[in-house]
């Protein structure tokens, strides 16, 4: 099964005083890779009906650091999906720079939608993001 990948540029702002890329901007990296991949699918990943709400909000991460990220460098994030779920889709990620690896770990979001400003309720994942995403990374 072959991953989606995106490019990111490590910029100033994602730097600490040492120049070295904060931990966190790796968690927004793989975050534009997954909405890369559902606009690349044309699937909505997030979308609003009215006062509905409904998307993939993330309830576990983790994630292994092997090597600094330096402002300039590029980054290519990989996704691939551990589990397409009912109600849940898990996605292991990597990133490197060039061949050295920076990072990799597993992502967890869960579908769920709510009503104005009520709360979160899990529902199950759209049956066209399952197939499309199922048929693409073929599993």
């Amino acid at each position: 099964m072959a991953p989606f990948t995106a490019e990111h540029r490590a910029q100033f702002s994602d730097t600490d005083a040492a120049g070295i890329v904060h931990f966190s901007t790796i968690f927004f990296w793989v975050e534009a890779t997954e909405e890369a991949l559902f606009r690349h699918l044309k699937l909505p990943f997030l979308k609003t009906e009215g006062n509905k709400l409904s998307g993939f909000p993330r309830v576990r991460v983790e994630c292994d650091y092997l090597s600094p990220v330096h402002r300039e460098e590029v980054v290519t994030v990989s996704l691939t999906p551990g589990e397409i779920g009912d109600k849940k889709i898990v996605w292991a990620f990597e990133a490197q720079v060039g061949a050295r690896a920076v990072a990799k770990g597993i992502l967890t979001t869960v579908y769920a939608w709510r009503e104005g400003q009520g709360p979160m309720a899990a529902a199950l994942v759209p049956l066209e993001i399952k197939t499309t995403l199922q048929k693409h990374f073929g599993v």
